[in-house]
């Protein structure tokens, strides 16, 4: 750290992005919204800047970036990404540089609306493009285009095309994406196995590769004695242009603004300093684009430099032992520590074994990259050659392969800690700093005691109180409760708007809470939009490291269950998660939690009848903390709520029994109890108490069909939530409904509008939504 105030470049640099950072927290730069032209088919020119094919529906698919779009519909330029129609080798390439007309449907990039959830508007926004063409057509072509850039476009193909003849599918696609930036290609399996094992790195075009490549060739060029000028300008030129052919991620120009310097620093007869190095390459990026502070390349790219350079040497210092692989692991070691939080604020978990992992893995890269190079170069010859050289990279593949799914079943393979507030983070930050500048100063137990106090800081979760989220799933319901004592529960989770809503929204928003474990998920009834999500967390239980406990269906006749009923508790089963069966006045206490049933009333009910559908067997939950209540009512309708609401006077009156009781223990006369007697008959007799109860999920995404006036004179609902999808085709939620709720009195929020809603409370109760209202 004292290093660090001895190299001005990098106080220069720090600074730099302290003022950035300062400005985006006080000014967020916001896209304006296309909202009007969302949907429509627009017609646009534009210049081709790069092109790739990406996998969908197990095709390939041709995706052009267009820069400087004009739109023949508005004045405004923007970059776009268009996915064109039609499969690889059927749909027209445009050439690189090129000006071209395209006419698709134009689509805004969807914001998040749920914590966790991958927010694509904010993330191309960091890339500088502003939305999308689907199903694009080429209208017109220019004839001009950039031969120089289409040319390496070329060779990328050509050594794709190498690549995909010298090794089988799935291993083609790891090197295409190691080699040549190819990861759109990626085998989704071996992506996702890389991910989890937190080595997904090794994938991106990064120093590694540049390392490797760049100083290869700077090396093969010193031996041949060429003029150092020459030497230098041939491995910058070929770098360079290595770069722009993989695509010029952030991490390869960092990579390669490092390298450039790191040559040229010995013809400038200067001393190369790799932490001045990062920071020149960190500002030259920041001053292009500043939101690049909020993009997880940039900073798992700048991290892992920032761990070699300033903590490294330290960790070395406080290590057992000096030889070359504990010198291996001490840098692997500095690198995931000071990446670690980006791993928790993007990824909400870290993966434990990656540590040891990357150790296995890294060195061979090396060897992968080299061999891929050389295969590339023996199939141009001959392919049976390129197929013998490739060999060795398919040997290591497969022991790659091995090890992640080795080390994913071992026991304790993820942590899920939860996302990080910006406090934590930047008090880990200045702990580690702390032991780097105290490090002479320690012993090295009290070193590890500074780094393990880190740890402990970011890692912490802090909630008091009931916490209720309505998530914002589209067409459906999901609801989550956490206890305030390390409990956490689902009320159902399912859309028919939003697909995989369990993979992109629900898993998410757990791991953001650092959810490992559901102790109770309530499926209200047999719906698609109430559980198939939660279908996908069981099949995920494995691969998410998400457990849950207990799942709890309504008690209903045997007659009246459905295949989807018998089929998700089979499911269930298979996967060894106990099953129990709810009916009305059941009764669950978690603590200062009390969930209480209120419909259905099992077999009684009777079977199915003319005109049944599942709504009429919706399980209602009834749950009381403190002076807090909320009423969870599924799609509940018709009869169903009579049912409900004497259920509710019954707790009342049964509390008011009790507390009568007690009042009379304690020595209160007669003609007390008879007055107080007088004044209830005074209440009105739809009341359950005076205030009714807090909050109330409207039944049936706010059906006018459900919730009728008698219901909400009851229940008097300060709070009224409405889960339902953005422009649904149902209508919902119904202005009958809506009118209803006013008329009582109730605050209305519901998702298309808030995205996200969540209830705390403690010693007060607070409402917030995830996204703004004027959304």
């Amino acid at each position: 750290m004292r290093g660090v105030m001895r190299r001005p470049i990098c106080i220069i640099g720090l600074t730099f992005v302290i003022v950035i950072l300062l400005y985006l927290y006080r000014n967020p730069y916001s896209e304006p919204s296309d909202e009007m032209y969302d949907g429509s088919t627009v017609t646009v020119t534009g210049q081709v800047d790069k092109k790739e094919y990406r996998i969908s529906n197990g095709q390939e698919n041709l995706v052009i970036y267009l820069k400087d779009v004009q739109f023949t519909n508005f004045q405004e330029q923007k970059n776009l990404i268009c996915y064109m129609q039609g499969n690889k080798g059927v749909v027209k390439e445009p050439k690189i540089g090129s000006c071209v007309c395209i006419q698709g449907k134009f689509r805004e990039f969807s914001q998040a609306t749920n914590p966790g959830e991958f927010d694509a508007r904010q993330y191309y926004q960091i890339l500088n493009f502003h939305g999308s063409i689907q199903k694009g057509k080429l209208l017109e072509e220019s004839m001009e285009y950039d031969s120089f850039r289409e040319g390496l476009y070329q060779i990328r193909q050509y050594c794709g095309g190498l690549l995909e003849l010298n090794f089988p599918a799935k291993e083609a696609s790891i090197m295409r994406a190691m080699l040549l930036g190819e990861k759109s290609l990626l085998d989704e399996e071996v992506e996702t196995l890389y991910q989890l094992n937190g080595v997904i790195h090794i994938l991106s075009i990064s120093g590694l590769h540049i390392s490797i490549i760049g100083m290869g060739l700077y090396r093969v060029l010193c031996k041949l004695r060429m003029p150092r000028i020459i030497t230098i300008s041939i491995s910058l030129i070929f770098i360079y242009c290595y770069g722009i052919m993989t695509g010029m991620s952030i991490s390869a120009i960092r990579a390669i603004i490092m390298f450039g310097l790191r040559i040229v620093s010995g013809l400038c007869k200067r001393t190369y300093d790799m932490l001045t190095a990062m920071a020149i390459a960190a500002i030259s990026i920041l001053i292009e684009q500043p939101l690049y502070l909020y993009h997880s390349g940039f900073l798992f790219s700048f991290g892992a430099i920032l761990g070699i350079g300033l903590l490294a040497p330290v960790v070395e210092e406080n290590w057992i032992g000096n030889s070359r692989i504990m010198k291996i692991m001490s840098t692997n070691l500095a690198v995931s520590i000071f990446t670690f939080p980006v791993y928790l604020n993007f990824y909400y978990e870290y993966p434990l074994y990656s540590i040891f992992l990357n150790l296995l893995i890294i060195p061979g890269t090396s060897l992968l990259v080299t061999d891929g190079l050389l295969s590339i170069a023996g199939a141009s010859a001959q392919l049976f050659l390129g197929k013998c050289l490739a060999i060795p990279s398919n040997i290591l593949l497969w022991l790659y392969e091995m090890c992640c799914v080795l080390f994913l079943q071992l026991p304790g393979n993820r942590m899920i800690t939860g996302c990080p507030a910006m406090w934590q983070i930047a008090l880990f930050v200045a702990i580690i700093c702390l032991a780097v500048l105290g490090n002479k100063k320690w012993t090295k137990l009290q070193f590890w005691q500074w780094i393990l106090l880190a740890f402990l800081c970011i890692t912490m979760r802090f909630q008091k109180g009931l916490q209720i989220t309505m998530l914002d799933v589209g067409q459906g319901d999901c609801i989550y409760i956490a206890d305030g004592r390390n409990g956490h529960y689902l009320i159902d989770g399912g859309s028919t708007s939003k697909s995989d809503v369990g993979t992109y929204q629900i898993l998410p928003f757990l791991k953001t809470k650092g959810v490992s474990t559901l102790d109770t998920v309530f499926v209200t009834h047999m719906d698609e939009d109430h559980y198939n999500g939660i279908e996908e967390l069981i099949y995920q239980t494995d691969q998410s490291g998400i457990r849950i406990e207990k799942l709890i269906l309504p008690d209903i006749c045997e007659i009246n269950k459905t295949a989807e009923y018998e089929e998700f508790v089979e499911l269930a089963l298979q996967y060894k998660i106990p099953v129990a069966y709810i009916r009305s006045g059941d009764i669950l206490n978690c603590g200062e939690v009390k969930f209480t049933c209120l419909h259905p009333n099992g077999c009684k009910d009777g079977c199915v009848h003319e005109g049944f559908t599942t709504n009429e067997e919706s399980i209602v939950l009834y749950l009381e903390y403190k002076e807090f209540t909320a009423l969870f009512t599924g799609d509940l309708e018709g009869d169903g709520e009579g049912q409900v609401c004497q259920k509710l006077k019954e707790i009342e009156e049964s509390e008011d029994d009790e507390s009568e009781d007690g009042i009379s223990e304690g020595g209160v006369s007669k003609d007390e109890e008879s007055k107080d007697e007088e004044s209830k008959d005074d209440e009105s007799e739809n009341e359950i108490s005076k205030h009714g109860i807090t909050l109330l999920k409207v039944a049936h995404h706010g059906s006018k069909y459900s919730t009728d006036l008698s219901f909400l004179e009851t229940t008097n609902p300060t709070i009224s939530v409405i889960s339902c999808g953005e422009d649904n085709s149902y209508g919902h939620p119904h202005t009958e409904t809506l009118e209803r709720l006013a008329d009582v009195g109730s605050i209305v929020l519901t998702t298309p509008e808030y995205g996200a809603i969540t209830i705390e409370v403690g010693t007060e109760i607070e409402v917030r939504s995830w996204v703004s209202p004027t959304k």
